[in-house]
């Protein structure tokens, strides 16, 4: 992840109409995402660098942008530049010899406590499905929700 340059990003949104705050980039997201149509009830923004407890997305409203973005001409650069699960970056070593190997294109999202991971997978039917899963507060003692969350991403790429 790349935290300091979204910060930055952020803030140069913020140039765009106004003094290039936090504040301002934050209310040229909402904009964006008023415009994109995704409920400001599913998304708490407070930075750019995706470093804070603060910064929150449904699962629903990450899904939305997702179709968003899908309608758009920059969609297959886009997804073409994301990590592939069993092959590269940070999805290299998982989905390695599972039915999604080579097959789901996502970003992860990793703090303390939380585990996340959002984008596109191909099902067995060969359909395009697009996913967010988030596990938020685990419990203590538990050291990642990553083998729950790809064992599910398996059995909806199975099923479909």
């Amino acid at each position: 992840s790349e935290n300091l340059h979204a910060e930055l990003t952020l803030r140069r949104l913020g140039r765009l109409q106004g003094t290039g705050s936090r504040s301002h980039g934050i209310a040229t997201l909402e904009r964006f995402l008023a415009e994109a149509r995704i409920s400001p009830r599913g998304i708490t923004l407070h930075g750019g660098s995706g470093m804070s407890i603060y910064n929150r997305i449904s699962p629903r409203s990450m899904v939305q942008l997702l179709a968003f973005a899908a309608d758009q001409p920059w969609f297959d650069a886009w997804l073409a530049d994301q990590p592939i699960g069993g092959v590269d970056g940070s999805l290299g070593r998982r989905f390695k010899g599972t039915p999604l190997e080579a097959r789901i294109f996502a970003k992860t999202g990793t703090l303390n406590g939380a585990n996340a991971l959002s984008g596109v997978m191909i099902a067995s039917s060969g359909e395009h499905l697009l996913f967010s899963i988030i596990a938020n507060d685990r419990p203590p003692g538990t050291s990642s929700a990553i083998a729950e969350m790809d064992a599910a991403l398996n059995a909806i790429a199975a099923a479909y």
